[in-house]
């Protein structure tokens, strides 16, 4: 039982046995000053006395166990009743396994060390109201999935949904890292609940164009990585480039002045014998938004020489590299081939031709002088180097992630 002692200074709780014996000091509520500390511990008949794992609790500027706040009142048992606290509490000692003292006070400095820790208590009142939306958010979810799991076996339970109140999903993935993996059916879930979202609360808040640009940079992220990874190659990966851009069709009609709509990977020419060889396979057919004409792209691969390394006059002028020549006359022959044998057929009228090609980053200054030189007279072949492909890329991530 429990028996208070009175003196001029302070109010001393003192637990005794049936007998009267004193057995542990439980709380001391001084007269002089707002303060009040507790000496946490249980008793049972079979286990006798047992303090706690945190034996001093001190509360500054109260002066009454009824002025201290709920979350981090003492029980009648003294101690600290409320479950969302213990679980901070329990958190606490389980880092600091030498914490024996907690001071809660109206002002000053939250410190969180051992073997005494301080709270400002408007500090522990923020980690409870935390953990309590948290049990709150846990104990709705709980009671649906069983109702639900109910309804699957019998018809006497109606299956329930569960709202996801406002601030709900920031606060159920605050725990986890911003690296969080996520499926596709992770995505689809996720862009359907912004698809959701009413008309009104679009265009009252940036969130939902946020929302979507976040997922943007993600994707360009990504696209960006495969980009690179390709990059590195370090032998002819055209069909892996050519299986890349098919992936990513949009990237290659950034390259085009004019709308295109990817008309057939592989497309066929024209150009057979009577043997039925010799055809000309384009890589990409494109036709125009207005469906009016096409257009022809042929992808090489990074690795493909633009100028010969040694200048054919020195110090600026630098010949095409047969590689690339090569590859214009393709593009040429494919354009020429294109028009005499499926002009009739198909609506065309001077294709636009472009072909994808090593890397202008590997040419020093004089040598991006003849390239340009050479690029800007070429008629009838717009020539786009991978490097500059890839700028255009990392250019649209800049503008979503402004």
């Amino acid at each position: 039982m429990l028996t208070a002692k009175d003196s001029a200074t302070k109010t001393t709780t003192v637990y005794c046995d049936d007998k009267g014996t004193e057995l542990h000091t439980a709380q001391v509520v001084y007269k002089s000053s707002p303060r009040i500390v507790i000496f946490p511990f249980s008793y049972s008949v079979t286990r006798g006395l047992q303090r706690k794992k945190i034996a001093e609790v001190e509360y500054k500027g109260w002066a009454t166990i009824a002025e201290i706040p709920k979350a981090i009142r003492p029980s009648a048992r003294l101690v600290v009743g409320d479950k969302r606290a213990k679980q901070v509490l329990r958190a606490l000692t389980d880092r600091l396994p030498s914490l024996n003292k907690i001071v809660f006070t109206k002002t000053g400095t939250t410190k969180i060390a051992a073997p005494v820790s301080t709270f400002v208590s408007s500090d522990f009142d923020k980690v409870v109201r935390a953990v309590n939306k948290e049990i709150q958010l846990y104990d709705t979810r709980r009671k649906a999935i069983v109702k639900n799991a109910l309804a699957d076996l019998s018809t006497a339970f109606t299956p329930v949904k569960t709202e996801l109140a406002k601030g709900g999903l920031s606060h159920l993935l605050e725990p986890y890292s911003s690296d969080i993996q996520l499926s596709d059916a992770d995505m689809d879930r996720l862009l359907d609940l912004v698809g959701g979202q009413t008309f009104g609360k679009v265009t009252v808040t940036s969130n939902f164009i946020r929302t979507k640009d976040k997922i943007n940079v993600a994707y360009l992220e990504a696209v960006i990585a495969g980009f690179e990874s390709l990059l590195k190659a370090t032998t002819d990966n055209e069909k892996d480039w050519q299986a890349f851009f098919d992936q990513h069709g949009w990237i290659l009609g950034s390259v085009f002045p004019y709308q295109v709509i990817l008309h057939r990977k592989e497309a066929y020419v024209g150009g057979k014998t009577i043997e039925n060889d010799q055809g000309r396979i384009v890589d990409f057919l494109f036709q125009n938004g207005f469906r009016d004409n096409y257009a022809l792209l042929e992808i090489k691969t990074h690795l493909t020489e633009l100028l010969k390394a040694r200048a054919y006059r020195v110090p600026d002028a630098f010949a095409q590299h047969e590689s690339c020549s090569g590859a214009i006359s393709q593009c040429l022959d494919q354009k020429q081939t294109f028009l005499t044998e499926m002009g009739q057929k198909y609506q065309t009228l001077d294709p636009k031709v472009v072909v994808i090609i090593g890397m202008k980053s590997r040419l020093n200054d004089n040598q991006v002088r003849s390239f340009e030189l050479m690029r800007g007279n070429q008629k009838n072949v717009d020539i786009v180097t991978f490097d500059e492909v890839l700028e255009k890329i990392k250019g649209l991530r800049s503008i979503l992630q402004q």
